[in-house]
């Protein structure tokens, strides 16, 4: 007899599931050389990755100059959300957990730090629709992501809840709302990043025993 499914899993998209560096680099890179500019350091860039979008305005207006960075912000943005239907990834292995997760859980939802087209743009090229109760992206408003976590809480009523995500943020919404978290190590976060989560994985591959771990500690 199989055992009942039960906790939420919260997902973080960028670092956690899908693979950002591919198309936003190259975003970031051609969008700068038509402007001119010297794009900065891939290692730079990368550190961006899940940051809302007025942090990283603030960061491009160091690199390209003052009052520059929303309309720079916009044309990467639009130069990124084309080339995610045909040469974005997620990480290896994450379509097949995803699978084997939702047989196993009663209910998955994913939040992201990024606007609602690109989040749906990513969903849908990568075939991911059909893996989530809710997807959650940021919305005007929004301060934070413990308050968009929060938000999915209250739609989504399985319990434990499981933050999976690969920045501090991820973790510390996590315990923000009372919830459990995974860290994703083989995303962006610096070292360190990840070290208030509960456990902590290499790869997707390691996400299906993680999960069951947590759960069978919160039923002793």
């Amino acid at each position: 007899m199989s055992l009942p499914k039960r906790g939420l899993l919260i997902f973080d998209l960028d670092g956690t599931l899908f693979r950002t560096d591919i198309c936003s680099v190259r975003a970031l890179v051609s969008v700068f050389r038509d402007h001119g500019l010297a794009a900065p350091p891939t290692e730079q860039w990368v550190d961006c990755f899940g940051m809302p979008e007025e942090d990283f305005v603030a960061w491009l207006e160091i690199h390209a100059g003052e009052g520059r960075g929303q309309a720079l912000m916009v044309e990467i943005a639009q130069r990124e959300l084309e080339m995610v239907p045909h040469a974005g990834r997620l990480y290896p292995g994450a379509m097949d957990v995803l699978k084997r997760l939702r047989m196993r859980v009663e209910q998955m939802a994913v939040c992201s730090n990024g606007p609602e087209l690109y989040v749906r743009t990513v969903v849908a090229s990568m075939g991911l629709e059909g893996c989530f109760d809710a997807v959650r992206w940021r919305r005007d408003g929004d301060r934070s992501k413990a308050e968009m976590i929060a938000d999915l809480m209250s739609q989504l009523r399985a319990r434990p809840a499981i933050v999976i995500g690969d920045r501090a943020e991820d973790i510390g919404a996590a315990r923000a709302n009372g919830g459990l978290a995974i860290g994703a190590a083989y995303g962006y976060g610096r070292t360190g990043e990840l070290e208030g989560a509960d456990l902590v994985v290499s790869s997707p591959g390691g996400l299906p025993g993680a999960v069951d771990r947590l759960l069978a500690c919160e039923h002793e």
